[in-house]
């Protein structure tokens, strides 16, 4: 479950009603943002640049109206590829990087039916199944901090989770907080109680602080057991890190499109598209400290979801050889479904801990995609070839996490418990600008050329990290605390065509893509735990200032992916 809490600056906290989930802001971000859509081996071979070039049926995830340029009775095509992706990480210093297994993903199969040379106004029609992003990756980053490395620990932020959890009660369920209630079984079905304040009191990472004058006394706040009792928990921090991530998922897209040739210039088209989502994640978090202490987190997430989303497009011959489009889709809303189950362990003292969230965590949630905008031309070199360029607009910060219909309340928005995610999706994220660009030549009739070129821009917001640390407090999934911040996309393509009869084509194509992100092992916080009794008025009057729970540096993590598509078309 995920605990929301609004920061104001760094001196004032704003009480908010608890709201406790299996989903975050992180998390919709993570799935809603897997959009970019695969097709034929021609259509990676160029990039994706086809909105203006049309023709392909792989065209209608850039703009629909462009399958209504196909000429001919019925077409079927079969795309499969090889993908491997790879990451290189460095992490105070240290390198790793992991290959990652060759995979044969499912790319596309079409049935397409154009339109005949001598008729007007009669529709193109398009059926398809096509991947429609993948979440597939592999990752591990380690590293030993050296002693000048002043960082905090996850047992920190549990300790601060815990803390400001309490803090935002004011005292009045002081009981749900003690000790031996966060370790009893009972603490899961607390809808006050963070999960990670049960793993982390129940794996004996956080304890009550002692009284400094009196230390057989314990304090209201939590800290830190691999701490010291003559100094903040923070400054005991790890000395070995690591982290390990296994994403596997994709996206399976429905498409049924239409396109009408309303002049030899003018076309339009539509398409109504039905996805469905599958996602698992498995992750291992590690911490060693000098003093044999050890803390491990292992997380289980799997998630499903089906949804539809709607697209229309306009293309439109202005000169000889040369077309103008532009698109619109819509978001995809996504009914959503999902469970996790984790696992923390501690070593402490001597001691040893460990506790296990329950079998099923099961809930529900609608996540609304984001809008896609596009603008696209393409010039016909006659029959020696095409040059296209494609421009998209996604609206990724308007991404939102919504109740299920039979979960919402007449006087309640639909997002009640949620705006806090929603505010920060608007706030962490910005659109994205793809800028795609591709060239065919045909050295004849039967063999084409084709190259490619993608740019995507980074969709952060700048200013959430500095020198390595994170800025701004992350709204994570629970238990599932690692989070990442990606950087802009280039992607390079090539690839060829030949037509082996009238009748049956086979085109084969290699995407390189290229992306740098940050990736954190946990949220930086703010811990209110020294201000029991105050209110948010009085801290904000007070210049008081919590302590500031950093959290490890960021992760430089480098993707890289290979992929190889071919295309297997036949003409009847």
């Amino acid at each position: 479950m995920t605990y929301k809490h609004k920061l104001l600056g760094v001196v004032a906290l704003s009480l908010l009603p608890l709201a406790l989930s299996a989903q975050s802001a992180s998390e919709a971000f993570r799935l809603g943002s897997a959009t970019d859509p695969t097709g034929s081996a021609r259509y990676t071979a160029l990039s994706g640049a086809m909105g203006a070039v049309g023709s392909d049926a792989s065209s209608l995830v850039r703009n629909p109206a462009g399958i209504s340029l196909y000429r001919g009775d019925n077409r079927l095509s079969l795309t499969l590829g090889v993908a491997q992706n790879n990451t290189r990480n460095s992490w105070y210093g240290n390198s790793t990087r992991m290959e990652g297994k060759w995979r044969v993903p499912f790319e596309e199969f079409s049935y397409q039916r154009g339109t005949s040379r001598d008729t007007r106004g009669r529709l193109s029609f398009v059926f398809s199944i096509r991947n429609g992003g993948s979440f597939d990756r592999s990752f591990r980053a380690q590293a030993a901090p050296g002693a000048g490395m002043v960082h905090s620990s996850l047992a920190d932020y549990a300790a601060a989770r815990t803390n400001n959890a309490r803090y935002d009660y004011q005292a009045q369920h002081d009981a749900d907080f003690t000790l031996s209630k966060l370790q009893s079984t009972s603490a899961f079905d607390n809808p006050r109680v963070p999960f990670i304040s049960i793993l982390g009191a129940g794996s004996g990472w956080i304890s009550p602080d002692k009284d400094p004058r009196d230390p057989s006394k314990e304090l209201q706040r939590y800290g830190s057991t691999y701490g010291s009792s003559n100094a903040p928990s923070y400054l005991a921090h790890p000395e070995r890190l690591d982290l390990e991530v296994y994403e596997r998922g994709n996206i399976l897209n429905y498409d049924l499109a239409l396109g009408i040739e309303a002049t030899d210039a003018l076309h339009f088209g539509i398409v109504g598209t039905l996805s469905s989502l599958d996602y698992d994640l498995t992750s291992y978090y590690t911490e060693g400290f000098n003093n044999s202490g050890r803390l491990f987190l292992r997380n289980q997430v799997s998630v499903s979801g089906f949804g539809a989303g709607l697209g229309l497009g306009a293309l439109y011959e202005v000169a000889e050889g040369l077309r103008l489009g532009a698109s619109l889709y819509t978001p995809t809303f996504y009914s959503m479904k999902s469970d996790f189950i984790s696992y923390g362990e501690g070593i402490y003292g001597g001691k040893k801990g460990n506790v296990r969230t329950p079998s099923s965590a099961a809930s529900s949630y609608v996540l609304r995609g984001p809008w896609r905008f596009g603008l696209s031309g393409a010039y016909v070199l006659g029959r020696s070839g095409i040059l296209s360029v494609d421009y998209e607009y996604t609206t990724l910060g308007n991404l939102r996490i919504t109740n299920p219909p039979e979960d919402r309340s007449y006087d309640s928005p639909a997002d009640a418990g949620y705006e806090e995610d929603n505010a920060q999706l608007k706030g962490w994220y910005r659109g994205t600008h793809t800028l795609r660009a591709g060239a065919e030549v045909m050295l004849d009739p039967r063999f084409a050329l084709r190259a490619g070129y993608r740019f995507t821009s980074s969709p952060v917001k700048d200013g959430m990290v500095k020198d390595g640390i994170a800025q701004q407090e992350a709204f994570v999934s629970g238990p599932v605390v690692h989070y990442s911040l990606p950087g802009a996309i280039n992607s390079f393509s090539a690839g060829l065509g030949y037509r082996i009869s009238p009748s049956v084509s086979l085109d084969v194509a290699y995407v390189y893509t290229h992306q740098d992100v940050k990736t954190f092992a946990f949220p930086y916080v703010n811990d209110y735990g020294n201000h029991f009794g105050l209110t948010p008025q009085q801290i904000k009057d007070q210049n008081v200032r919590p302590v500031n729970i950093d959290g490890a540096e960021s992760i430089n993590e480098t993707r890289m992916r290979h992929k190889i598509a071919a295309t297997v078309s036949f003409r009847f």
